[in-house]
């Protein structure tokens, strides 16, 4: 009895035996090679750089005049005046802060535009996980089905069956090899969308067993840990500092600006120099820019709350689907355990303790539940997976 429940047995493999899996060494070589990764950290020193230009002072001007007197016994008069424009100390503190939160929140959306696609890898290899222990269940039903058939072909032979339970084993027979051919298609799909993840170069995974289950913690711990690595979180959090420093710098600009330099005065053969001081009095310029930087930073903050509602209810989701899912597989990797398998199925057709209809009934029956399962499988690997994604 027990060879003969090898073949659901195989089913259960990811349950007891211990490989290693070359998941993290796919999600390795997608982190150096994928396109995106690589061109969100191009991006993230060019607009690194793009923050910190403007930070210094105006460029300095230079003024010259040269001026022929009327009537010529008046003279020529020179005038050179070089001057270094600047606005209030505080405001170059407050750009500068500016320019370093600007910078964090790019550093932040890399990180998720990463995460993205870390996490779409990982998720195709567990698609391709679920594709390959389908190929090999189905190439096991496809030489079951080639048995049955050729066994009713021997039969119709003998006269022992009716053409109609011969028809029968032919469609059978058909239908499996055709739910392989589109198996296969499938497969080579996911392995090709790994290929365009890894910057195009091909990964052979091969892989039928899953990677570990991490441990569930509790969903308060989960939760906390999700929402600290929520780069999205960090971008809008950032967002209302940086609307409070761009405040002080309106603030700062709405003060007297100054300029400070040298100036040269020649005239009626006589020079004179010495310095030259100026202030610009910015009336009507800054007006209204602090109040409505004032309003920005109120409404950066509301959407930083609805982000962390937002959140609490897409964890809250997550984790009581993943653990529902959980749940589920394990009860019904126990009651499949105990069904009859395809090979005990043919010993009692074989004996005739089985009309052929019956025989097709419960095998559907069987795969119907086999492939049950390895659906549910799926979707619990699925649901760890995004449950699991801020760890990426």
């Amino acid at each position: 009895m027990k060879a003969l429940l090898i073949p659901i047995a195989l089913l259960f493999a990811t349950a007891s035996i211990a490989q290693q899996s070359t998941v993290d060494q796919v999600l390795q070589q997608v982190l150096a090679n994928n396109k995106r990764v690589s061109a969100h950290a191009a991006e993230v020193e060019a607009l690194r750089l793009q923050e910190r230009t403007g930070l210094s002072l105006p460029d300095p001007s230079v003024d010259f005049d040269y001026m022929n007197g009327t009537p010529a016994t008046a003279g020529q008069q020179t005038d050179l005046t070089v001057t270094q424009p600047f606005d209030f100390p505080t405001a170059y503190g407050a750009r500068r802060k500016v320019a370093e939160l600007r910078t964090t929140q790019h550093e932040q959306e890399a990180i998720a535009a990463r995460r993205d696609v870390l996490l779409d890898a990982q998720r195709t290899c567990i698609a391709l996980v679920h594709a390959n222990k389908r190929a090999l269940l189905l190439a096991d039903r496809h030489a079951a089905a080639v048995r049955y058939r050729d066994g009713m072909r021997q039969r119709f032979a003998r006269e022992a069956a009716t053409i109609l339970d011969r028809n029968k084993a032919e469609l059978l027979e058909a239908g499996i090899a055709a739910d392989v051919q589109a198996a296969e298609m499938e497969r080579l799909a996911l392995l090709q969308h790994l290929a365009e993840l890894n910057g195009g170069n091909t990964i052979a995974f091969a892989d039928t067993v899953y990677p570990t289950s991490p441990e569930m913690p509790a969903f308060e711990t989960y939760e906390a840990a999700m929402e600290a690595a929520d780069p999205t979180l960090r971008v809008l959090e950032t967002e209302v500092q940086v609307s409070e420093q761009r405040t002080r710098a309106f603030k700062a600009t709405g003060l007297p600006g100054f300029e400070i330099g040298y100036r040269y005065q020649g005239i009626l053969g006589a020079d004179y120099q010495g310095v030259h001081a100026g202030m610009s009095i910015p009336l009507w310029s800054n007006r209204n820019k602090v109040k409505q930087q004032q309003q920005w930073t109120e409404a950066h903050t509301l959407r930083t709350a609805e982000h962390k509602v937002e959140h609490f209810y897409e964890a809250r989701h997550l984790y009581d689907r993943t653990v529902a899912l959980r749940a589920t597989a394990n009860d019904y990797q126990q009651r499949l355990a105990g069904a009859s398998s395809v090979a005990l199925l043919e010993k009692a057709f074989n004996a005739g303790q089985l009309t052929s209809l019956e025989y097709q009934m419960e095998l559907m029956l069987l795969q119907e539940s086999t492939d049950r399962w390895l659906a549910l499988e799926l979707h619990y690997q699925d649901a760890l997976a995004e449950l699991f994604k801020y760890r990426l």
